[in-house]
């Protein structure tokens, strides 16, 4: 069985989240001299709105490549380069997060049996923070790729994305099909459906115990952990 899972509720939990901590000190060193904190944060809740209108029409609003020229434009001076370090960085700030209990055991298991994982998430951030989120709490090593709608443009259940990511996946095991991949989310409305219309097996974590009102959903868990029993009884 190759695994896809997807990043935020399922393989880490968000804590805290406040855009805001990641922002003022990007002001204070890019900013501070043109603009007040207040009027960049009122700008950024502007464009954390855009964002959404963005996404309900399928469309992703990268931070790098679309997001840090609009403070540019309107504040003025040069578009701020940003690494994927850096990008990182503004996003652990904005981030608290842990990793699942049990999760790193699980992964473990997984991959001493040389199971492909790989990590599929809707996210303003590049998959290269991505990645170095993932390896900063430890279990970044046992992925094989990161993909991120950031870089795709397009966000889930967008099945393009789905299926840019299944594309590689079997151009790698070209003796894999898709009914041997599984994918695993919290999101009814973007992992499962998503998931379902690419055609792939998903397991849903349905800590609410909500119904699936579709029957999209070929496993319903409460717990990440609970695939164990899925994918090594498979």
């Amino acid at each position: 069985m190759i695994v896809i899972f997807d990043l935020f509720e399922t393989l880490l939990e968000d804590l805290t989240l406040d855009f805001n901590l990641g922002l003022k000190p990007f002001w204070e060193e890019y900013y501070k001299d043109k603009c007040s904190f207040d009027e960049i944060k009122a700008y950024g809740e502007e464009l954390f709105v855009h964002m959404q209108d963005l996404h309900k029409q399928g469309f992703e609003f990268p931070f790098v490549k679309d997001e840090l020229p609009m403070y540019a434009k309107k504040y003025g001076g040069d578009i701020v380069p940003m690494s994927v370090e850096e990008e990182a960085l503004f996003l652990s700030r904005c981030n608290t997060v842990r990793v699942y209990d049990g999760l790193a055991d699980m992964l473990d298991v997984f991959s001493k049996k040389q199971m492909p994982m790989y990590v599929l998430s809707n996210s303003g951030f590049r998959a290269g923070a991505l990645q170095i989120l993932l390896d900063n709490h430890g279990i970044g090593k046992y992925f094989d790729k990161v993909w991120s709608s950031a870089d795709f443009g397009r966000v889930k259940p967008c099945s393009d994305f789905f299926e840019s990511a299944i594309g590689e996946i079997l151009k790698k095991y070209p003796g894999g099909t898709k009914d041997e991949i599984l994918f695993v989310g919290d999101t009814y409305k973007t992992d499962i459906i998503g998931a379902y219309n690419a055609g792939l097996k998903a397991a849903w974590i349905n800590r609410q115990n909500e119904a699936d009102i579709y029957g999209f959903a070929t496993y319903q868990i409460k717990d990440v952990t609970d695939i164990l029993d899925i994918c090594i009884g498979t």
